[in-house]
């Protein structure tokens, strides 16, 4: 009970939450898709293909974040709007936003620009970012905001026990092509940004996670993004396989 005489709302169902997004995030890792992206074999081609289709991820981010903060309530909305500010106009840890990083990643790996502007998603890549857009659409919106949150919990290395997803990559990019972290300016926004984003969308989220039907909701969510995330990762290496 607090000084007012106000009951505090009960954190039970907000701390089980917490604890079973970050045990299906590190699960993500060991699933037969993560797997088969980490175990095809890098080249300097490949690691070109994978870097342009992230701007077009990056841009299917966008377009998700903005249908869910549509319908979220006022204090959901301004968290987000703090949030897409990095990615949508500055983030001072690059000096850019979060497209232009990605496109200069795309350059410092070799990429020609005219391949940055015209090459498009994949049909199996474009598949699975309809299927991100749908559960932001379609989903309840605590929901909603949850499956977005989840990929960016999973790429909090300080929650996800070996790195997070972009950690995980750079290294692969670092010992297997050679190639000097310091070019990989997306890669190294990532690490460090999604930390911030991840635990600023966790504490929104928390907030109304009051019971078991708003519990439900949001893990329902989380579920649903795993398994996006999952395919996606796939339709990754399917077309790096074919490079």
């Amino acid at each position: 009970m607090s000084e007012a005489g106000i009951a505090e709302p009960d954190r039970a169902y907000a701390d089980k939450l917490d604890q079973e997004l970050t045990r299906l995030a590190q699960a993500q890792f060991d699933t037969p898709e993560f797997k088969r992206l980490f175990a095809t074999p890098l080249t300097i081609e490949r690691a070109r293909f994978f870097a342009i289709q992230f701007v077009h991820y990056n841009v299917n981010r966008r377009d998700c974040w903005g249908y869910i903060q549509a319908r979220a309530p006022w204090d959901v909305k301004r968290v987000i709007w703090e949030h897409e500010k990095d990615e949508l106009h500055f983030d001072p840890r690059g000096d850019a936003d979060h497209r232009e990083l990605m496109a200069k990643e795309a350059l410092a790996l070799g990429a020609s620009a005219e391949a940055v502007a015209n090459t498009g998603p994949t049909p199996l890549l474009e598949a699975a970012q309809m299927a991100f857009v749908h559960l932001a659409q379609n989903l309840p919106w605590l929901g909603a905001l949850t499956a977005s949150h989840f990929l960016e919990r999973r790429n909090n290395s300080d929650l996800i026990e070996g790195g997070g997803f972009s950690a995980r990559w750079r290294k692969r990019l670092v010992d297997e092509l050679g190639i000097d972290p310091k070019g990989l300016i997306s890669s190294n926004v990532h690490v460090a940004a999604d930390v911030d984003h991840s635990d600023s969308i966790w504490a929104a989220i928390s907030d109304h996670v009051v019971d078991e039907e708003s519990y439900n909701a949001a893990f329902r969510g989380g579920q649903a993004c795993a398994i996006v995330d999952r395919a996606y990762r796939a339709a990754l290496a399917h077309g790096m396989e074919g490079i």
